[in-house]
């Protein structure tokens, strides 16, 4: 029997155990890797997505305050909430003072219940942390409503006005300026999950009235 070339021919050979082990060992470090920037991603999507909606209900509220500030008249700023509202207009300028940790104002409706528009007032102010809309019904700091601006997951640490040209006169001659607030906040983020770290923010917005004060 003569047996052709092709028999004597090296028959194909598989992958060996240790051939195996080692291409398995690496897919499973590709893996493993792989993986892990997978969560790594996701974790800090999840931390910035948390702190973005803190930080958009902070901007809500900012903004809030700025519209109620645009139509209002009669702006005044204290470093503390008044024991009397009727407090004639006045500037308290960046460059000469620190400004107010309260602003007043004259809003531009009556208040509800009030009988007199021309009495009722607002003020903002921050407390333990929190920004806060008082309202007072023809001007008593007795009769008040208050309202809380800022969400429970921010910690406000400073709240800042300052007003320039509120004033009805300017160097002994009328003031025809419009007044111009600026509002400076900062605050950190108190986030829901322990495993997001805070935040530390500041914010600020100027805004001129639309109403003449003279």
């Amino acid at each position: 029997m003569i047996l052709s070339n092709s028999f004597f021919k090296k028959r194909p050979r598989g992958f060996t155990l240790v051939e195996m082990l080692v291409s398995l060992g690496l897919f499973t470090s590709v893996v493993v890797i792989a993986v892990g920037a997978i969560f790594s991603a996701q974790t800090i999507n999840t931390k910035l997505e948390q702190n973005q909606i803190i930080l958009d209900g902070v901007n809500l509220a900012l903004e809030m305050i700025a519209r109620d500030v645009r139509y209002g008249s009669v702006f005044y700023c204290a470093s503390v909430l008044p024991s009397s509202l009727y407090v004639d207009r006045q500037d308290c300028p960046q460059i000469s003072t620190s400004g107010g940790s309260v602003i007043i104002f004259k809003p531009v409706v009556k208040l509800p219940g009030s009988t007199n528009y021309n009495l009722d007032r607002v003020a903002y102010f921050v407390l333990n942390g929190v920004i806060y809309r008082n309202e007072y019904k023809e001007g008593n700091v007795n009769n008040k409503i208050t309202y809380q601006i800022t969400p429970p997951d921010v910690n406000i640490k400073s709240l800042n006005f300052f007003i320039t040209g509120a004033g009805s006169f300017q160097g002994g001659s009328p003031d025809f300026n419009q007044p111009l607030i600026t509002i400076i906040v900062s605050g950190v983020t108190i986030p829901r999950k322990e495993t997001i770290v805070p935040t530390n923010f500041d914010l600020q917005t100027s805004i001129s009235s639309r109403r003449f004060d003279n």
